[in-house]
């Protein structure tokens, strides 16, 4: 299996890149290769990023280095991670696509069916994501009715190359579209990304499970106690699985019970690469 990551300096400067999001994207890495040494891991990126990972001696940890695809006319600021859509509109093999804050701590690919998607988990959307009646959301030329369920694809098993890259494609086609009519904020990255996939799974009837059991109330901030069919709760995922996500802000600050330094201390220890020198790096 390729199993891809994907990191592209949209700031196109070297304050764009910290230590903390350095050592999460090495870790990923490394954690998946750990468990699942038998398969193919790629990393996609920018010159300035490889020059980067190849002064840090790191890139030895990829077993495949690759230059992000040409750009395309989309407001970075907002489609920040739209190179992941151009990377999985080239694919012609089965992938999982790796968000770089993904951890996984234990052999995850013997409780998954290869021929089915997979995603993080569920998402409810109500209340949270753009709908129909969305001014930018209506200006699409693809305008289904829209429902406001979700996927989370911070961890993504993607096994039909036909259906990502059609998938991939539309996700870019409505992304330069809302770059044209000036569409605000991430939300409607989103929205392409994650909204749009679980809408073409549904109507292409393509079978899809979350790793978690529960889903995310996205407007409530918290886990339904609901059971659709995942591998795991919440509670027990944390064996197999973390995705940083928004905790990263707080771990940054150290506030809500995380601790910058002790999770620095805990990401070293995982990857135990002695000889790793981030001193190059200013941003924390």
């Amino acid at each position: 299996m390729n199993v891809i990551w994907v990191l592209e300096n949209i700031e196109k400067n070297k304050n764009f890149y910290s230590r903390f999001n350095i050592l999460l994207l090495i870790t990923s890495t490394i954690l998946w290769k750990r468990n699942h040494p038998e398969d193919i891991c790629i990393l996609y990126a920018d010159d300035m990023t490889i020059d980067l990972l190849d002064r840090l001696k790191v890139l030895e940890i990829w077993d495949k280095i690759k230059n992000l695809p040409n750009p395309i006319n989309v407001n970075k600021t907002v489609f920040w991670a739209s190179a992941k859509l151009q990377v999985l509109a080239e694919v012609d093999t089965p992938v999982i696509l790796m968000d770089n804050d993904t951890h996984v701590y234990a052999p995850i690919k013997k409780y998954l069916d290869t021929s089915n998607v997979y995603v993080t988990n569920y998402e409810i959307g109500k209340g949270y994501y753009p709908t129909s009646i969305d001014p930018y959301v209506r200006k699409l030329s693809y305008r289904p009715r829209w429902k406001t369920e979700s996927v989370n694809v911070s961890f993504l098993q993607l096994p039909n190359p036909e259906f990502t890259r059609k998938y991939a494609n539309q996700s870019i086609q409505m992304m330069e579209e809302f770059t044209l009519h000036k569409a605000p904020n991430p939300q409607y990255l989103i929205f392409a990304e994650q909204l749009f996939l679980r809408h073409l799974l549904v109507k292409e009837e393509i079978m899809y499970r979350p790793l978690i059991t529960n889903s995310w109330d996205c407007k409530g901030l918290k886990w339904n106690e609901d059971d659709n069919k995942g591998l795991w709760k919440v509670e027990e995922s944390r064996k197999y699985f973390k995705h940083y996500g928004p905790e990263k802000k707080h771990i940054l600050q150290s506030i809500y019970g995380e601790n910058y330094e002790r999770e620095m201390k805990h990401l070293v220890n995982c990857i135990n690469f002695h000889n790793l020198d981030l001193a190059s790096i200013k941003n924390r």
